[in-house]
């Protein structure tokens, strides 16, 4: 069964392909951090099962987060988010 980490991978080969190519990997980078924090605290298999409470929850567990680390972030998670189809933005840090 493929971890998070390998769906991440796996869906960011395209994106990877267009666009800036070292902020895309950073991205993806993020995103393989974010959803490896998710899968050691929640019973998250697939990436459909990532929701508003495990964004604020990893929100929640790295308050000391620097503001533009926390930006960069938030940015990695809206582009999971489009690559989900969700429509409206997901949870920003506070």
């Amino acid at each position: 069964m493929p971890t998070l980490a390998d769906q991440v991978r796996r869906r960011a080969h395209v994106y990877v392909a267009h666009g800036g190519k070292s902020n895309r990997r950073q991205q993806v980078d993020r995103l393989v951090i974010l959803v490896d924090w998710m899968q050691a605290n929640f019973r998250v298999t697939g990436l459909e099962q990532i929701g508003k409470r495990q964004v604020i929850a990893f929100w929640k567990a790295h308050r000391d987060m620097a503001p533009a680390t926390a930006y960069a972030y938030w940015l990695a998670i809206k582009v999971l988010w489009q690559w989900l189809g969700r429509m409206k933005d997901p949870p920003k840090p506070r």
